[in-house]
């Protein structure tokens, strides 16, 4: 069994002997100082060590990450940090970077600027991004002293800085994109000769979408009105049949237009109108006669006698209900087996 410390020594030993640095830098550092290839893999570099230098070169060393305290300083005028491993900048490093004309950040892994990064850069003149997977450039960039920008061959970078690389002839700023270390072009020219065509696509992929969408609806609505309409012609029919109640006796629907002038598109009842006379039932509609007048039933009930219908029904059965068509008159309610 381990020594309950064991885990806590790497820790201990961080504390008591903190990483090297990644330079060396003495004390009487040149002002022009070049560390290009001095470091295989530096994951945060202290800025603390430059402190007079107006001409810093850094490249190739395996730069990860920058201390967030690290600020340029005025003096500084040449920065190249190109060709290293950085993923990101601390948001207020250029802000005291009022005497940098110069800046190499390209071939590193930056995915974001932040949006006033380049503000207080008011003396920049080139400023090198390509090599990095960047959507856009800040707008902050375009200082009135900048002279030339890089960036990568994307549409989605050149798009972002179009406005500004697409100044009249005999203005000063030059913008280029680059493929390759040796494949570069004229942003405007990229942009104008790859990207415009994206750009058609893509309206025409949003008016196709567009299209298919109204005829979605057009359909859908021919398809509600015929649905409407076969349902209604289906609840003019006569006599349709419900499925049985819960006791076994069936419901039926009928409409009063089919006999008589009752508005057609009076709500169906829930019961069937039967029509009790003495010895006649009334004229039939339509040309459909009752099922019980056909041949095969003929009632003869005489004028004084009760009428009666006799069903296999049972305490709590729906009651079925007759109508007389007669203005007037009352309507009879009869109860099976009463």
């Amino acid at each position: 069994m381990g020594h309950p410390a064991a885990p806590l020594m790497p820790l201990l030993l961080l504390v008591l002997h903190p990483a090297a640095p990644c330079f060396t830098v003495p004390s009487d550092a040149p002002a022009e100082l070049n560390l290009i290839n001095s470091s295989r893999r530096c994951a945060e570099l202290d800025w603390g060590l430059f402190q007079r230098q107006n001409r810093l070169r850094l490249s190739h060393n395996g730069i990860e990450a920058l201390s967030p305290s690290s600020r340029v300083e005025p003096e500084l005028e040449n920065l190249d940090l190109s060709y290293n491993w950085l993923r990101e900048l601390p948001a207020a490093f250029l802000s005291r970077a009022w005497g940098l004309r110069h800046l190499r950040l390209q071939h590193n892994r930056l995915r974001e600027l932040p949006a006033g990064f380049f503000a207080n850069a008011t003396a920049l003149q080139e400023l090198w991004l390509q090599g990095n997977p960047l959507p856009a450039v800040p707008t902050t960039t375009f200082q009135d002293s900048l002279r030339y920008l890089a960036v990568p061959c994307r549409c989605d970078v050149a798009g972002s800085v179009l406005a500004a690389c697409s100044r009249p002839e005999g203005t000063a700023l030059q913008c280029q994109c680059f493929k390759s270390h040796d494949d570069s072009f004229n942003v405007t020219d990229f942009h104008a000769r790859e990207c415009r065509g994206d750009v058609g696509l893509v309206a025409g992929a949003v008016a196709a979408a567009g299209g298919a969408a109204v005829l979605l609806v057009i359909a859908a609505v021919v398809c509600y009105r015929r649905r409407k309409a076969a349902g209604a012609a289906a609840g003019a029919a006569w006599g349709k049949r419900e499925s049985a109640t819960a006791h076994g006796q069936p419901r039926y629907i009928s409409r009063a237009a089919e006999i008589g002038n009752t508005d057609a598109t009076a709500a169906a009842p829930d019961y069937e109108n039967i029509f009790v006379s003495p010895c006649a039932a009334p004229a039939a509609a339509r040309g459909w006669t009752p099922e019980w007048q056909e041949r095969r039933y003929r009632p003869q009930v005489p004028v004084d006698d009760d009428y009666f219908l006799e069903s296999e029904a049972v305490s709590g059965d729906q009651p079925i209900y007759a109508n007389t068509q007669t203005p007037g008159e009352d309507s009879v309610y009869i109860i099976p087996n009463q």
